[in-house]
């Protein structure tokens, strides 16, 4: 019987010594489980960011009181001849809520006999920042820049044909307001080639 309990004991030592790395496993697994949701921890954030675009908008008065994005014709001029001049006033309006560059020029020449008669038409451009309550119409009444061509001096021919090679008037953002001078001369000069000619032209405002 002696044998018998000498032999069990033995056995129960084995099954000790057996099953403590098992339990040290099982302990340590234990610790960093509870370390890891016991840890302390904290956050910030900064809420709903957003991007929006603003815009260009321009309209114009076509020399008169209302304002649109397509006018009729400042210049109807008739029965011209070598030494006529003339000149007439447009007010540009940009309302877009940025600041950009407002650039006049020119469409296509057309017309009977065209390119020669705007090869001797002579046009000078002058540009004015006024108030946005005030509308000068094409008789230029209350137009107060200059007249010597500072935006543009040259033939309709020769006129800017794209923005990139016009002259610029710097624009702010919100309602702003542009008169145009536009000033044309029959060049003295002109012969006979231009007799019962006419020139037609678009004047485009654009603003980047």
């Amino acid at each position: 019987m002696a044998y018998a309990t000498e032999t069990s004991d033995r056995r129960r030592r084995r099954a000790l010594r057996a099953g403590t790395p098992l339990a040290a496993l099982l302990v340590a697994a234990l610790l960093i489980w509870q370390g890891s949701n016991a840890a302390f921890s904290a956050t910030t954030d900064n809420t709903n960011d957003a991007w929006a675009t603003g815009n260009l908008a321009l309209t114009n008065n076509g020399g008169g009181t209302s304002y649109s994005g397509t006018t009729a014709a400042l210049f109807t001029e008739a029965t011209l001849k070598p030494g006529d001049t003339g000149a007439k006033c447009i007010t540009v309006q940009s309302g877009g809520t940025l600041a950009g560059d407002l650039k006049l020029y020119r469409g296509a020449v057309s017309g009977t006999n065209g390119a020669a008669l705007a090869g001797v038409l002579d046009v000078t451009v002058d540009a004015v920042s006024v108030a946005a309550t005030t509308n000068v119409q094409a008789n230029c009444v209350g137009y107060t820049g200059g007249t010597a061509g500072a935006v543009y001096n040259g033939t309709l021919n020769g006129m800017p044909s794209t923005y990139a090679a016009a002259s610029g008037t710097a624009v702010a953002a919100g309602t702003q307001r542009v008169v145009y001078r536009i000033g044309w001369t029959v060049n003295p000069a002109a012969d006979n080639s231009v007799q019962s000619s006419s020139a037609q032209a678009d004047l485009i405002w654009e603003i980047n």
